[in-house]
């Protein structure tokens, strides 16, 4: 089942997550065997109704387990917040996506 997580190219204060993105490419390759990453652009709003656009990396990959992905996908985006200024990391299993905070 195909498993995904978005990561914005650029923290919130401006820094370069390029590092953060190689590191999250290398774990998803280290759990499944590979990934694929493109650019996109995501939107969100904030509690004042203001519409903001990030560029962001989509990673992809494959996985076989969807209990398991979940539970390493969800430990994965928790170590990325710990480690930028994002508030949230968007991840999906098997198109079950969920918003890790």
């Amino acid at each position: 089942m195909k498993v995904e997580l978005i990561i914005p190219t650029h923290d919130n204060d401006g820094s370069d997550n390029a590092v953060i993105i190689e590191s999250a490419v290398a774990d998803l390759c280290k759990l499944y065997g590979g990934a694929t990453v493109y650019a996109a652009s995501g939107f969100w709003v904030n509690d004042a109704g203001r519409l903001f656009e990030d560029q962001v990396k989509v990673l992809v990959s494959a996985a076989t387990d969807k209990d398991a992905a979940k539970a390493e996908l969800r430990n994965l985006a928790k170590d990325i917040l710990e480690i930028t200024d994002q508030e949230a990391v968007f991840v999906s299993v098997g198109g079950e996506a969920e918003i890790i905070e």
